[in-house]
């Protein structure tokens, strides 16, 4: 115990284990509350929709009082949003991890698609939010939301143009359309995908990625100048 002369002069004094850990728990108190909110509105959104759901909706199903909703956001919008930037950063990371591997375009881009590819398979209801509802934020958070849509396109078409560049992918391929075919063929996932359809999350990721690696890679022995033929192309393409 401190002695008034320690208290006096401004010694520190030792906080109990008791008290540091109720500290603790009170700091952590707020941070768990709002993950309910953001995992009960979750589920209101992909039931009800975005539009239809209310701020009394998601505070009935935390169990709380409309107002208190208030203490951890100010708008609807606002919990939308930050689901929105939830998976993407989530996403992102996992894609981005991926193709950190010491390997050629074409495996960089089996491991991209097959690791997006099965995210969303396994957060389809958050996926389907966000490719749904994104257009429902004010136009400053839906160009936020592009931007960093974006980045996904930006990673995969490089990885094309490095493939082309080093010969393992068709010169005749477009990098723009092939991309946003392959991001595509991946965002729709959250549509048909049941976990309970006979087919896991890692059999749609490496499907996928198959597809992808096939559909996307030639070599000089085995290119044949136009195998991709398209009808006036050459006036076409931008």
């Amino acid at each position: 115990m401190a002695t008034e002369t320690e208290r006096r002069v401004g010694a520190p004094i030792k906080s109990s284990p008791r008290s540091t850990g109720k500290a603790s728990e009170r700091r952590e108190r707020p941070r768990k509350r709002r993950a309910e909110v953001i995992d009960a509105a979750v589920q209101i959104f992909h039931e009800k929709g975005y539009e239809a759901s209310t701020i009394q909706d998601i505070a009935d199903a935390v169990g709380v009082l409309k107002g208190s909703l208030y203490y951890y956001f100010t708008s609807k919008e606002d919990v939308l949003f930050e689901i929105l930037q939830e998976v993407h950063e989530e996403a992102l990371a996992a894609a981005v991890e991926a193709i950190e591997i010491d390997g050629d375009p074409v495996e960089k881009i089996y491991a991209f698609v097959q690791t997006l590819a099965r995210f969303n398979a396994d957060n389809k209801v958050r996926m389907g939010i966000l490719l749904h509802d994104f257009r429902s934020l004010s136009q400053p958070r839906i160009k936020q939301i592009v931007a960093e849509r974006d980045r996904y396109e930006a990673i995969l078409r490089q990885l094309i143009l490095d493939g082309q560049e080093q010969q393992l992918i068709c010169p005749d391929i477009d990098p723009k359309l092939a991309t946003r075919a392959l991001m595509g063929m991946i965002n729709t996932i959250y549509e048909w995908f049941s976990p309970r359809g006979g087919r896991s999350s890692r059999y749609v990721g490496s499907f996928f990625a198959s597809l992808a690696v096939n559909a996307l890679s030639c070599s000089p022995d085995t290119h044949i100048p136009g195998h991709i033929a398209i009808p006036g192309r050459s006036s076409q393409r931008r």
